[in-house]
């Protein structure tokens, strides 16, 4: 299995896009393919990639829409600019002197074909490799068709009108959908594009490409990190909202981790690079971005599939305007004009643009705000979600405990409750350790180590100095026999033993995340029905946060492995999509389980990166009713689109049979249709 990247070159129709992609799709070696419309890019998976396979990919684009150019993903092209605009403007001029001087009718008629010939000439190439391809019912031979019809019923004027129309009409689209890219690049434009790097020789810039891992790096005030890296000298607030939609200031000091895109605002940074550039947290998102087109919203299959019936159906209801009338007796010379009517609106590119464009933009405008949809499937379900499962630590909860009190045992000292506690939680990374570690300290001798073993969701066993620490909770420390009497059912707490003797214990504390009674309440107005938390603390604990947030059920004490089981059984339980959100650490099973999977979680989380289809960047609840927004709001844009798109043209067949709209009015409506879903999308960007 091979996957190859190419850029797509002068692609200006959506509807040739689908169709190339169609017909690639349909080569023997090909496995996949996607064609990003919006990004011009094409991606392939092969069985066997045959030698030639670039020469045939351009000969079957070039054979749908002339002048496509596919080459490999990075390669300079150079884009010729056409000077065929000067051929127009001539055409237009003769039309002009003809309409308004006192010619001949000979000269008349021969001028009106000059100037129809300079006007068309682009689009009748067009249709003839149209033709010799056998893409009769394409774009440019349909408009040929109709302009041909029009200049053998001697309406020159219409006939040059509607080409000229149609070559402003294609500038016009390009250039809004340039537009339309443009807003959204610099919507997630997160990084410079050189670093200055501090060596021996003194300071010097390279591009990111060139700088490795471990090079020092400076950063001055006002400019973005260009790269991950550890903080080696300096002190500085950052602006990380380009990246987690987080608008508060992020103090930084020494030792501190910091990502590529975040904004220096005060102090001078000295910075070792963590990573390239290709492995950076920006680079991970802009991939996620650029992918997401892959995974397409099921609106946007449908408008693909119906894009194929609509033009041949339009054509066909062309041929019966014109053919009943002439059966039934009425001219055949007003009704074939009527009939041209069809022929112009048949193209179903204003349909085709007008669904991946929105979710396009609605990606964009996600990443913006931290977060990241890997596909407009998950931006458009997010909105059908029924029901939404929430892992507590971490998720409702900050995640951060703090050591809140030492419960030593009668006979026992507190400074050796400490120390045992201290030392089990050395090695680990669990949150319960993160926060003994943050609260106390002692000496560690690494060469005194004999074993250490960390059981997930139960406790861990040492062997240090030649003594057997336990720190855990009851049940594990139970399981070896030792009466651990304490009552802790009410908090969060750690048992420690030491040589089969019990110490006593420590109790921690984690708050409810700031407006998550608000954000949970949001959901509901947005139609989620059902709210459930599984946690791996104690019950009372658990119970205690779920009747504070008004949850509809919960699970607690559960292992890693059972919030699996726990999330199936409410699958079961419930009919309509159910989310999983969780901190994506130890919840990657779940998050792939859930019909869409939500990480919560810092912005340098690697397993939330990875395992979930919507990551949120920051660890605020906010940004869930925020994605629940965008989806609300890019579906509703999506069939605004629609309803403009197939509206119009339904309204402009229906006006054509009865006489009242013209040719004029076909192309009027056919171009600006187009232009008109483009600018109700780009909306989405202009009104915050």
């Amino acid at each position: 299995m091979t996957i190859r990247e190419y850029d797509v070159h002068n692609l200006d129709c959506a509807n040739c896009s689908a169709k190339i992609e169609r017909e690639i799709a349909n080569l023997a070696e090909v496995s996949q393919v996607n064609l990003d419309f919006m990004n011009r890019r094409l991606i392939v998976q092969y069985e066997n990639p045959a030698e030639n396979v670039l020469d045939r990919l351009n000969q079957i684009a070039s054979g749908i829409e002339p002048g496509v150019k596919i080459a490999a993903a990075g390669s300079d092209h150079e884009h010729k600019r056409s000077n065929y605009v000067w051929f127009i403007y001539a055409g237009l001029l003769i039309w002009l002197l003809n309409t308004l001087l006192p010619l001949g009718q000979v000269l008349f008629i021969s001028l009106s074909f000059v100037a129809y010939l300079l006007v068309s000439g682009r689009v009748l190439h067009g249709a003839y490799q149209e033709v010799t391809s056998k893409q009769l019912m394409a774009e440019h031979f349909l408009m040929s068709i109709a302009s041909i019809g029009a200049m053998y019923l001697g309406e020159y004027t219409e006939a040059i009108a509607v080409m000229a129309l149609y070559e402003l009409g294609q500038f016009l689209e390009s250039k809004a959908m340039a537009s339309s890219r443009k807003a959204v690049s610099s919507l997630v434009s997160l990084k410079p594009e050189k670093a200055h790097v501090k060596d021996a020789g003194g300071l010097k810039d390279l591009k990111l490409s060139q700088v490795n891992p471990s090079d020092i790096i400076l950063v001055y005030p006002g400019e973005r990190i260009p790269l991950d890296g550890r903080i080696l000298k300096g002190e500085s607030t950052l602006d990380t909202s380009s990246v987690s939609g987080e608008s508060e200031p992020l103090l930084v000091e020494p030792g501190a981790e910091i990502f590529a895109g975040c904004l220096n605002q005060s102090g001078l940074l000295e910075i070792e690079v963590l990573k390239s550039e290709g492995e950076s947290m920006v680079a991970r998102i802009m991939a996620m971005i650029d992918n997401a087109s892959a995974r397409k919203s099921s609106q946007e299959r449908f408008i693909t599939r119906f894009a194929r019936i609509y033009t041949p159906v339009v054509v066909g209801l062309a041929v019966l305007v014109f053919l009943i009338p002439v059966i039934m007796g009425f001219p055949a010379d007003v009704w074939f004009k009527r009939a041209l009517v069809f022929l112009i609106v048949s193209c179903p590119c204003a349909l085709v643009i007008s669904i991946p464009l929105t979710y396009y933009i609605g990606i964009g405008l996600a990443a913006r705000k931290g977060i990241i949809f890997k596909g407009s499937v998950f931006l458009d379900s997010l909105r059908q979600i029924k029901s939404i499962v929430f892992d507590k630590t971490g998720t409702i909860t900050t995640g951060k405990l703090s050591l809140t009190q030492l419960l030593p045992t009668a006979g026992t000292n507190e400074e050796e409750l400490k120390e045992a506690l201290w030392l089990c939680e050395y090695s680990s990374n669990h949150p319960f350790a993160l926060a003994v570690k943050s609260a106390l300290s002692f000496e560690f001798d690494h060469a005194l180590l004999k074993d250490h073993k960390e059981y997930p969701g139960k406790g861990i066993k040492l062997s240090y100095a030649g003594k057997v620490y336990l720190a855990g909770n009851l049940e594990f420390i139970g399981s070896y026999g030792i009466d651990a009497h304490l009552d802790t059912s009410s908090v969060s707490a750690v048992h420690v033993a030491v040589d089969s003797r019990y110490l006593g214990a420590a109790t921690f504390s984690d708050e409810i995340k700031d407006n998550m009674a608000e954000s949970l309440a949001k959901l509901r107005s947005f139609g989620v029905e059902k709210l459930y938390m599984l946690s791996g603390d104690r019950k009372a604990k658990a119970e205690n946060v779920a009747q504070e947030l008004n949850l509809d059920g919960y699970k607690a004490e559960l292992l890693p492995a059972e919030k699996l089981h726990a999330l199936e059984e409410i699958m079961a339980e419930h009919i309509g999509l159910v989310a999983y959100s969780g901190d994506g650490m130890n919840d990657a099973p779940v998050l792939a389980r859930a019909d869409i999977g939500i990480a919560m979680g810092a912005i340098g989380a690697q397993a939330s990166i990875e395992s979930a289809d919507i990551v949120l960047l920051n660890d605020k609840p906010e940004q869930l009713v925020q994605a629940f927004e965008l989806s609300r709001r890019t579906n509703n844009t999506v069939w605004q689109n629609i309803i403009l798109a197939l509206g119009i043209k339904i309204i402009v067949m229906v006006l054509g049979v009865t006489g009242i709209s013209g040719l004029w009015e076909a192309i009027i409506a056919d171009v600006g249709v187009t232009l008109l879903v483009i600018f109700n999308s780009l909306r989405m960007i202009r009104n915050k």
